[in-house]
């Protein structure tokens, strides 16, 4: 049931949910430098280089998430103290995100810093932990909150990771709107109405199930028409590897200067790699190289692709090492250098979204039957969410201009030696 009671001090206009009202906690953290420089991150960032009019700014979004979890929370029947504590986890996660957006998170998470950790850093080494010390709540509760999830019911619910998820509704939404795609109609409010909490888990209704399938179609057609678009990619590839590069050079680090971090955006970005000095380092002046191609929009190209299901390669890609491991003997095939090949797949926190990238093992469909409630696994009742299980990840491999021909031989040769044809 919606809360009537919010303790609303300021409304703000938003284009998908009409009136976003914010308490004067939110308020105050929303006033600060840190929050405001989210006007100037585009999220995600490589949608615009296929979607014009996909112009995303992350303080839309974070207001959008915070919306949509307060409504997430009031169908759970939750106490407005937990709505409260939603919200304000709901925000600072949409506040632990730098330059770059989602290509810095996966700069970051590799090398130890997920969205979490960025968020307990802006509550214990900024001023937003200064406005929640003023506040009903402590710095250890909301680091709580950021840790283990919203206490609800018994159940701890993780925003980033809960499976059906108002984070993610509302990025499928916005992107959808600003991209002038349809393929995100989600009926939220009916996906949260047969919602309920049970066994410790998310439980739904199974007389609706054909509402949770749509929301996880909406998902996966985001997934493949915009979010691993290969322009798209290409593009937040380039991106990647312009940090790889330089990255200690073009912004602070979060651990040791957190709020010298906070004030970058993708405008500070784009000064920095536009001014780089000519006795810079050389790893710095090949990133403005790679920067001036990217604003040309001289980007990768795709040269190969196959569908795999061999576990062994796919966890191998999936490390640091291994990925480049894989580039590197492509390149060496091709004899050019490892920085003109791209390895992309879509399990990588660059990636926006995609299918089974939430635990949608943790849902349960639920019924009342004569001997009261049962439960059946959503993947027992849902080919859609079975599907998800099943472990075929398209690989693709990109490179520059002039070594297309080359690339795709023998990258086409790799990638058939690890999958056969017709390997399960």
């Amino acid at each position: 049931m919606p809360q009537t009671d919010f303790p609303s001090v300021l409304e703000i206009k938003d284009p998908l949910h009409g009136y976003v009202h914010l308490s004067e906690l939110e308020k105050s953290i929303l006033d600060l430098r840190l929050t405001q420089r989210l006007r100037g991150i585009k999220s995600p960032s490589g949608v615009h280089l296929v979607y014009p009019g996909a112009d995303i700014s992350s303080l839309g979004l974070l207001l959008g998430t915070m919306n949509v979890t307060q409504l997430f929370f009031e169908y759970l029947d939750a106490e407005l103290d937990e709505i409260i504590r939603a919200r304000l986890a709901a925000m600072l996660f949409g506040l632990a995100i730098g330059p770059w957006s989602n290509v810095m998170e996966e700069y970051l998470t590799v090398r130890g810093l997920d969205r979490t950790k960025v968020a307990k850093l802006i509550v214990t080494n900024s001023q937003v932990g200064d406005i929640i010390k003023k506040s009903t709540l402590s710095k250890s509760e909301v680091i709580e909150l950021l840790d283990k999830g919203v206490l609800l019911k018994g159940l701890r619910i993780d925003l980033l990771h809960t499976p059906i998820n108002p984070i993610l509704i509302d990025r499928l939404e916005r992107d959808a709107y600003f991209a002038g795609v349809e393929y995100a109609q989600v009926e939220y409010r009916r996906l949260f109405t047969e919602t309920r909490i049970a066994k410790n888990k998310v439980a739904f209704y199974r007389g609706s199930l054909f509402t949770l399938e749509s929301y996880l179609s909406a998902g996966t057609t985001m997934f493949e028409a915009v979010y691993y678009h290969k322009t798209v990619r290409a593009g937040e590839l380039l991106q990647l590897r312009i940090l790889d590069e330089a990255g200690a050079h073009i912004f602070p680090s979060p651990e040791k200067e957190t709020e010298d971090f906070l004030k970058c955006d993708d405008l500070t970005i784009t000064d920095i790699l536009l001014r780089v000095p000519s006795d810079a380092p050389q790893e710095f002046q090949n990133a403005g190289e790679l920067f001036g191609d990217l604003r040309k929009r001289y980007l990768p190209k795709m040269a190969s692709l196959r569908a795999i299901s061999d576990a062994e390669f796919l966890e191998k890609i999936s490390t640091p090492d291994g990925l480049f491991s894989v580039e590197r003997e492509i390149a060496e095939g091709c004899d050019i250098d490892p920085s003109n090949v791209y390895v992309d797949f879509p399990d990588r926190p660059s990636v926006s979204y995609y299918p089974g990238k939430l635990p949608i093992d943790d849902i349960v469909l639920f019924e009342r039957g004569t001997k009261g409630y049962e439960f059946w696994p959503l993947t027992e009742m849902s080919e859609i969410a079975r599907s998800f299980t099943r472990r075929l990840k398209p690989v693709r491999v990109y490179t520059t201009r002039g070594y297309r021909a080359k690339v795709k031989k023998v990258a086409d040769s790799l990638l058939e030696s690890v999958d056969y044809p017709g390997s399960p």
